[in-house]
């Protein structure tokens, strides 16, 4: 008798398996690049999320000259929102993101409501990192006013995709804003004594940033990271230095050393390093606010005089 319940139960377990219900899975949002990331983790609830929050851009990436990959298409197609910039930065989702899922959201943040825009600064004529002369700067994030911007437009798509902890949403928006705000005033006050001070940079992304926070930009080294400068460009930027005075040129963590060690030989420039994406950043609820003042800090001891050679 015992063997023949035993057999009965084994020939039922697969039924009573198969009509067990799984729990819901989590509503999918993909951010492209790691800015966007640290603004939608800390408004959707850092790891207890009742979202799933993913970056699509691995850390160390470049948006200007990205390929997907197929577990990136599986990605998006599960996506219930998809935070980007625009279209001039993260070309590479142009053709996917036009054959949407209809259910799927899109916010570009280019066009979004508050946004301080600026046009790409150009120099000898060249294209700047893929982009058409006169073309938006998109490097968008690194005004804080356009982070704030941003957080109000995340809290208000998750809040349409997951209604449930639309209040969750808005508190943790208010409390990221309160932050950034707060961060803002803070780093004005370091870097006014330094808004005379010429600086270089590698790649020309920190227009949103200097702008708003009055510093003085004398030039970029490269308009296209994917290239070296040639033998001329490397003497006209040995000629801003001189004619600028520029006191300070920032590589980023991407550019060749010996790039550096090129363009700076003979002259008295000091070096520092910034990283518009944060990659090295650990992700938590901190990270937006934490690469403002870390950009900051950079320009204070370059700038300042502190950076070594």
């Amino acid at each position: 008798m015992l063997r023949i319940l035993t057999i009965l139960l084994l020939l039922c377990l697969p039924v009573l398996q198969s009509c067990q219900v799984e729990p819901p899975a989590k509503p999918v949002i993909v951010s492209t690049i790691k800015p966007i990331h640290a603004l939608v983790y800390a408004i959707a609830g850092g790891e207890n999320s009742p979202l799933e929050i993913r970056q699509l851009l691995p850390d160390g990436a470049s948006p200007h000259h990205y390929a997907l990959k197929p577990s990136d298409m599986r990605t998006l197609e599960t996506a219930r929102v998809v935070f980007r910039i625009g279209s001039g930065l993260e070309t590479f989702l142009d053709k996917p993101l036009a054959t949407a899922i209809p259910t799927r959201a899109v916010i570009t943040f280019a066009d979004t409501t508050g946004i301080q825009a600026l046009g790409s600064r150009h120099q000898h004529g060249d294209d700047h990192a893929g982009h058409a002369a006169n073309s938006a700067d998109l490097h968008l994030w690194l005004n804080p006013v356009n982070a704030i911007a941003m957080s109000r437009e995340i809290a208000r798509a998750l809040s349409a995709a997951d209604s449930a902890h639309q209040a969750d949403y808005l508190a943790n928006a208010q409390q990221l804003i309160a932050q950034i705000e707060a961060t803002d005033a803070r780093i004005r006050q370091q870097l006014a004594p330094l808004s005379q001070q010429p600086y270089l940079s590698f790649h020309d992304a920190w227009q949103h940033f200097d702008t708003h926070y009055g510093l003085n930009f004398a030039g970029a080294v490269t308009l296209d990271i994917s290239r070296l400068p040639g033998a001329r460009h490397v003497q006209d930027i040995r000629k801003i230095i001189e004619e600028k005075r520029a006191v300070c040129l920032f590589q980023e963590p991407q550019f060749s050393p010996a790039m550096v060690k090129t363009l700076v030989e003979g002259s008295n420039i000091r070096l520092g390093e910034l990283d518009p994406l944060g990659m090295e950043l650990t992700l938590d609820k901190d990270t937006y606010p934490t690469l403002l003042q870390t950009a900051a800090d950079s320009f204070q001891q370059c700038l300042g005089g502190k950076a070594a050679q």
